[in-house]
């Protein structure tokens, strides 16, 4: 399928066939922080755009040399976030996607943003929907939360807590929630809304937090957490010391997780 005339910006944009990541949100992407030019955690991060490569049916024919790429990137940067974007490649207008199709590859290099200790959450309005067959991933479909973003932004919350459309827990805007009560850590569930972050999963793995249930919970099992924390591969994790309006008995960070400051 020809496209014959693109117009960017009332511009003539003079290229054949668009990216397929900006016409359907067609790929996925992880990010991960720089420490004194190194990515952290970049074997996981690897494991996560492989995963998804497969789950997506992308064709990625130069993957295998993409951590030597991603390492040369943030050569020199001593603080700073790297992000990593596969798309499926170009094509034309239809949803149809060829099998021949190859990946474009985008490797983003920016400054590390402020660190942050704590923060006060709320609870979103909006919620996620429910797709098992894409839970988990990172997807570039991501209107989700540029929605709960602007939301939080005209709250007085730093983030929000999200919900699903069955009214469980997911997780944050900015990342995946553990909280701790009567002496237990627990975890919501991902397999049928949100994304398994790279943090939560060595949590999981290394049994970080023990012990760890992960489960479908409404949203009153909050209740009465002592301990509420958010994880991300660019923040680690931080402590939430308000949850809509009350505050959390605990807000020191578990010090087995302080490795991820």
């Amino acid at each position: 399928m020809t496209i014959r005339k693109i117009l960017l910006n009332n511009v003539s944009y003079h290229c054949s066939e668009l990216d397929r990541g900006l016409q359907f949100g067609d790929g996925h992407f992880t990010t991960m922080r720089i420490v004194n030019g190194v990515p952290l955690f970049i074997e996981r991060h690897l494991e996560r755009l492989s995963n998804t490569n497969q789950r997506l049916f992308i064709n990625h024919s130069s993957f295998d040399s993409l951590a030597e790429r991603i390492k040369v990137a943030c050569s020199g940067v001593e603080k700073g976030v790297c992000k990593v974007i596969l798309t499926r490649g170009n094509g034309g207008r239809g949803y149809r996607f060829s099998d021949d199709c190859i990946a474009n590859e985008y490797i983003q290099v920016s400054d590390a943003p402020p660190a942050v200790g704590t923060v006060h959450m709320g609870v979103a309005t909006l919620r996620l929907a429910q797709q098992p067959e894409l839970a988990g991933l990172k997807t570039l479909n991501r209107l989700e939360q540029v929605l709960l973003t602007r939301e939080c932004s005209a709250s007085r919350y730093d983030d929000l807590l999200v919900c699903d459309s069955s009214g469980h827990i997911v997780e944050a805007i900015q990342g995946n929630v553990f909280w701790f009560k009567e002496g237990q850590w627990f975890t919501p569930d991902l397999s049928a809304a949100g994304i398994n972050g790279i943090i939560r999963q060595l949590i999981i793995d290394e049994k970080l937090l023990a012990p760890l249930n992960i489960g479908c919970y409404p949203l009153n099992e909050l209740a009465g957490a002592e301990k509420i924390i958010v994880t991300n591969s660019v923040r680690g994790a931080v402590t939430v010391t308000q949850f809509n309006d009350k505050v959390v008995a605990n807000d020191e960070l578990p010090s087995v997780l302080e490795q991820l400051i």
